[in-house]
């Protein structure tokens, strides 16, 4: 087994516009080799049509594949049916990644009052997802030794389930100034007012049918079947709960089939967050000082939606999403005295 290694590089320009605004660009690339993935040696062969009782383990004549009969349809027993072997899972590390990306960052500050820090990422990962190694038969449906249809496991590449194409982040930090007015200097001066917001765009998703349709018997690794997509609009109300893909685009395979959604090829609903805190400090003598802080979290109290259900096969999931992404509006306030 070889050791997972990764390469970086990047390149990057900064520059000074003026005393108070600071601005830089930065390429990042990564390419990750050696990645721990996984190959069954000893899969499931499709055969096709109809068989008499008896064949291939059948206790009735009917189709010659079933998912009752995977064990006697391996490579090694259809070459010794005494060997009753069941998985033979090969790791390895064949998996790459990489990843590529822009950064974008600026600094503005007015004075000693207001910081403004904003960065925004637009970039992409792509590769093999990695597999789950305890598991006998946790492996890509596209491999060598199965005969339902290629045999390139490059075709289960696809998004990273970790990326997201597009980042933005920004906080402001501001501070109230002093007044000339006696009474204005006390109420309005003093006050810090810290801002972030996030957004980026939705996860990665995996639509998969549910169920070993190609009857290769990688069990372990049945839910990375997938379906076949019908019609070129994937997604049907992204603004809905129930209907976030278009139901009617996919279509279950034909049994012995693999299906064409690639891996990772769709996207789940973006995210963004408010938050804020508000504080201040009041002298009361020379040593002695009282602070004021209060903070929300998602001050809006919206809706941070979750990722829709991906089983084509569960009818009531599938499409529908019933979890959020994110917490309700949260406010803590806090008083502190220092002497």
């Amino acid at each position: 087994m070889k050791t997972t290694t990764q390469y970086s590089w990047n390149f990057g320009i900064q520059h000074q516009v003026t005393r108070d605004l600071f601005v830089a660009a930065t390429y990042v690339g990564t390419h990750i080799i050696h990645i721990q993935n996984a190959l069954e040696l000893n899969p499931a062969q499709y055969i096709p049509g109809n068989c008499v009782a008896g064949q291939y383990g059948l206790l009735a004549a009917g189709p010659c594949s079933t998912a009752g009969n995977v064990n006697q349809r391996r490579l090694l027993n259809l070459a010794n049916p005494q060997a009753n072997l069941g998985y033979l899972t090969s790791y390895d590390t064949g998996g790459t990644q990489g990843y590529n990306g822009l950064l974008l960052n600026t600094n503005w500050r007015r004075g000693r009052n207001v910081n403004l820090n904003a960065n925004y990422t637009w970039s992409h990962c792509i590769g093999l997802d990695v597999i789950t190694l305890l598991n006998p038969g946790q492996n890509h449906v596209h491999q060598p030794y199965q005969n339902n249809g290629s045999q390139d496991r490059n075709q289960d590449v696809g998004n990273c389930a970790g990326d997201r194409r597009q980042i933005l982040n920004a906080t402001i930090v501001a501070k109230t100034p002093g007044f000339a007015n006696h009474a204005m200097n006390i109420v309005a001066s003093g006050w810090s007012f810290s801002t972030i917001y996030t957004q980026r765009t939705g996860a990665p998703l995996n639509i998969i049918i549910g169920s070993d349709v190609a009857l290769n018997g990688f069990q372990g690794n049945s839910g990375t079947q997938r379906p076949n997509q019908v019609d070129a609009h994937a997604y049907g109300d992204r603004k809905s709960l129930t209907n976030y893909f278009n139901k009617a685009a996919f279509a279950t395979t034909a049994a012995g089939t693999y299906g064409n959604v690639g891996a990772f090829s769709v996207i789940g609903p973006g995210f963004w967050e408010w938050d804020e805190a508000v504080s201040r400090q009041f002298r009361i003598r020379e040593t002695q000082t009282l602070e004021f802080r209060a903070e929300a979290f998602n001050v809006t109290n919206s809706l941070r939606r979750g990722n829709p259900g991906t089983t084509f096969s569960n009818a009531n999931t599938f499409a529908v999403i019933n979890t959020s992404a994110g917490g309700p509006r949260i406010l803590q306030f806090a008083l502190k005295y220092i002497f």
